[in-house]
C-alpha cells in the first residue's frame, strides 16, 4: 500500500490544475464634481448701453464703444447735460472706465448679475466704492440712440448737448438747461420738451446724423435742420 500511495501521489498533483488567484476588485471611481459656474464674460459683451444708479438712487447710463470710449448720461453739476467722456479697458472679467472728471467706473458680474460701482477721483480702486448699484444691460430700440450728442456748433464757436437716458428722460443744455422726454421710434429719437413746446427728432440723414426741430405738429419743412454727434462713436479728446 505504501508503493500505490507513492505512484498515486503525483497523478492527484497532475490532475488538480492550480486555481487562478481571485480577480482583484477595480477600485471605486470618483465621483465627478458638477462644474462650478464661470464668471468669465467674452471680450465684447461690454460694449453696449448699461444702465444703474448713482449714489443718490437717480438713474444714469454707461455707453460703451467699441473704440475704447465711454460716454455716460450721468448730468449733474456745472455741465448739465454734456455727461462724462473717458476711456474704458478690460480688466481680467471686469470693465474699467475712468473719466474726465477723475471718476472711476467698474462694471463686474457676479452670481446675481452685473454690478457698478463708482469712485470718486479721492477713492482707491479696490477699496469699498462710493457708490454700488446693480447694472443692466439694456437691448431695447432705445440702446440705438442713448447717450450724449452733440448738437450743430454755435455762432461763438461753443456746442450745445442733449442726454438721451435709456428710462425716457432727456435733458438740454439749451436756455440754461432744459428737461423733457423721449422715445424711440421708427423715425428716430422723438424728444419732447415742454417748457417751451419744441420738438426734435433725432435721426440718419442723407450726410449722417442729424437733428430736425419744429414747434407743435410735425411738419414736412421743420424750423431747423442741422448736423449732430453721438458724443463716442468718432475720436475724441477729453473735452469735444
Amino acid at each position: 500500500m505504501r508503493i500505490l500511495s507513492a505512484f498515486f501521489l503525483p497523478l492527484l498533483v497532475i490532475g488538480c490544475p492550480a486555481q487562478d488567484p481571485a480577480p482583484t476588485p477595480d477600485p471605486p471611481k470618483a465621483e465627478a464634481r458638477p462644474a462650478q459656474p464661470s464668471l468669465d464674460v467674452p471680450a465684447m459683451s461690454f460694449e453696449g448701453i448699461w444702465a444703474t444708479k448713482d449714489d443718490q438712487g437717480e438713474g444714469f447710463d454707461m455707453v460703451i464703444f467699441p473704440n475704447g470710449q465711454a460716454v455716460t448720461t450721468w448730468s449733474k453739476g456745472i455741465e448739465g447735460a454734456r455727461g462724462e467722456r473717458g476711456f474704458w479697458r478690460r480688466e481680467n472679467n471686469r470693465l474699467v472706465a475712468v473719466y474726465h472728471d477723475g471718476w472711476t467706473d467698474v462694471l463686474e458680474p457676479t452670481p446675481e448679475g452685473f454690478l457698478h460701482k463708482g469712485f470718486s477721483p479721492e477713492t482707491e480702486i479696490g477699496g469699498p466704492p462710493n457708490n454700488s448699484a446693480p447694472a443692466e444691460k439694456i437691448s431695447s430700440p432705445a440702446a440705438n440712440y442713448t447717450g450724449i450728442w452733440r448738437l450743430n456748433r454755435e455762432p461763438d464757436g461753443s456746442y450745445q448737448y442733449v442726454a438721451l437716458f435709456s428710462g425716457g428722460r432727456a435733458l438740454s443744455t439749451v436756455n440754461g438747461g432744459t428737461e423733457g422726454k423721449w422715445e424711440a421710434t421708427e423715425k428716430g429719437a422723438r424728444c419732447v420738451w415742454p417748457k417751451d413746446g419744441w420738438v426734435d427728432l433725432i435721426e440718419h440723414g442723407p450726410q449722417g446724423w442729424q437733428k430736425r426741430s419744429w414747434v407743435g405738429s410735425e411738419t414736412e419743412t421743420p424750423a431747423d435742420v442741422s448736423p449732430v454727434l453721438r458724443v463716442g462713436e468718432e475720436k475724441f479728446t477729453i473735452t469735444p
